[in-house]
């Protein structure tokens, strides 16, 4: 069966393709009656716009792309939903891509992406990603990008990710005036910016309130609930465990929960955790997770809205770089000592 065309609608009608094709966009030349008649005729016999005539003719693609290290982890869904959400509200179909926390696949899916001339682009790197030449590539090209949440910094393009290094600073100083002095780190890849910027701020702040820091309680890992595991169970089974682990995000919080009740150590009795996370994530955790609140919804609008600032303003744009503040939530996996 062959496909409608605004011919056969304009046949139909007894006007010209035209008039049809003018209709269809609301143009105003039309008017309001020719236009109801030509949607209402459109629907009747089931027209779907041909949308690669459409975009040669705009030169555009209406079309973003998007790649995120994993969509199992529900910060990453979130973010990608809210994007989602408000490219349709500019009318902009979306491909989301998923690199599975391997930069091979990342170069692929960005390839990809860059064949398929999209008009831009929104990415959070993986955490193997070392290497921007693929970056330099699209930037070379002209194609809009931005990053959020993980970014490759040597890279002059936008990005949006969370004030991390003073939000670990503030958590560590929340939980030392509490009264605890024995804070470990399960850090994540120091190659990558959040890891980085967190492991700072915990740094900074135990610094600032003269505790000293020990090397041996700053574990450097990846950023999935295995880590989370084999870090606790490494303190563990050198009888090394702290009074609190800052964790670098949810996930390694949740490898933290499963191990402790392996060796049947209490939260937050026995041993308080806090992560960055996002607090509706929290609320999954029993006893509810202690959280340096990020909400990704936020960030995902923030981004695709300064990727629009640059798709739409691509000469004159000026390259942005924002960070988010975050908020403490202290939640019940740390024990309050001073209520």
């Amino acid at each position: 069966m062959n496909q409608v065309t605004q011919s056969d609608i304009a046949r139909k009608l007894k006007v010209t393709r035209i008039t049809v094709s003018k209709a269809l966009r609301n143009h105003p030349d039309i008017s309001e009656l020719m236009k109801k008649k030509v949607k209402k005729t459109a629907a009747e016999l089931g027209y779907i716009p041909n949308l690669i005539a459409k975009n040669l003719i705009s030169r555009k693609s209406c079309t973003i792309g998007i790649v995120v290290p994993d969509l199992e982890n529900s910060f990453f869904a979130y973010a990608t939903d809210s994007m989602i959400d408000a490219a349709f509200g500019k009318e902009y179909n979306v491909f989301v891509t998923v690199s599975r926390e391997n930069s091979h696949n990342e170069i692929l899916n960005i390839r990809n992406l860059i064949g398929m001339r999209v008009d831009g682009m929104l990415v959070c790197v993986s955490q193997q990603t070392n290497d921007s030449t693929i970056f330099d590539q699209v930037k070379k090209i002209g194609i809009p990008l931005v990053f959020f949440d993980r970014q490759v910094e040597e890279v002059n393009l936008s990005s949006i990710v969370f004030n991390d290094k003073n939000a670990a600073a503030f958590a560590v100083d929340k939980i030392v005036a509490e009264g605890y002095t024995k804070i470990a780190h399960f850090a994540g890849y120091q190659e990558i910016n959040i890891g980085r910027e967190r492991c700072i701020g915990y740094k900074n702040a135990l610094i600032k309130n003269n505790i000293k820091i020990k090397e041996d309680w700053i574990l450097k890992g990846g950023f999935e609930v295995v880590d989370g595991v084999n870090s606790f169970m490494k303190l563990y089974s050198e009888n090394n465990l702290p009074e609190v682990i800052l964790a670098v995000n949810d996930r390694v919080a949740l490898g933290i929960y499963h191990a402790a009740r392996e060796v049947g150590i209490n939260i937050p009795e026995e041993i308080g955790i806090c992560a960055f996370g996002f607090y509706e994530t929290a609320e999954t955790f029993t006893p509810t997770l202690s959280i340096i609140n990020q909400d990704p919804r936020k960030m995902g609008k923030i981004a695709m809205d300064i990727l629009f600032q640059e798709i739409e303003k691509k000469k004159s744009f000026k390259k942005q770089h924002i960070k988010i503040k975050e908020d403490f939530l202290w939640n019940n996996s740390l024990k309050r000592l001073k209520e």
